[in-house]
């Protein structure tokens, strides 16, 4: 057994429960699975939740520093003000949830020198649209696309460093336009 398959079976035998698919251990899977199973950043860290993203018709890339990624959930509620006599407060009409906020900040890395590369393929996906992710955190939440309303590249100490943070919104696929079939179901 080499060196890198003791390290990657000792670390998916640390992993939470449900990451190795039902019907297998961690000696019965290949060196492959192991791999995708155990997600590493750019200097071979291990990441506990590792960001994905892409941009529609693009390759999924992941972040190469594991980033902070912050969610606020929020309701939205409507008050009704209404005389009751003795009672106080309001009446809590309808409510509905919003949208998650996702904060990301992280920071990318050069060997050397600045880099450019990756803070220009950052830039590509903070100017698009929709922007597609994958992490486990997010998964939890059912977050499979945001919207970046902003984002941040500040100045950081260091040549080969720049630091980053970026404000998003969940976005979720909905369908404006309804069949009869379609009002049968809700």
């Amino acid at each position: 057994m080499s060196t890198t398959r003791f390290i990657l079976e000792d670390i998916a035998r640390r992993m939470p429960a449900g990451i190795i698919p039902d019907g297998y251990s961690v000696e019965t899977l290949s060196d492959a699975q192991l791999q995708d199973i155990v997600v590493a950043n750019a200097i071979g860290v291990p990441m506990t939740f590792p960001l994905y993203l892409k941009v529609e018709g693009g390759d999924w890339w992941l972040l190469p520093y594991e980033p902070q990624i912050t969610l606020q959930g929020t309701n939205i509620i409507v008050k009704k003000q209404v005389s009751k006599g003795s009672v106080r407060g309001t009446i809590k009409e309808r409510w509905s949830q919003g949208d998650y906020q996702v904060n990301i900040s992280g920071i990318l890395i050069g060997t050397g020198e600045y880099p450019s590369a990756d803070v220009k393929r950052l830039r590509s996906f903070c100017e698009a649209g929709r922007v597609l992710v994958k992490s486990p955190l997010l998964e939890i939440f059912s977050i499979s696309q945001v919207v970046i309303e902003s984002w941040n590249i500040p100045f950081t100490s260091g040549v080969a460093n720049q630091a980053y943070s970026i404000a998003a919104l969940s976005d979720d696929i909905y369908k404006l336009l309804l069949r009869k079939e379609d009002l049968k179901q809700i």
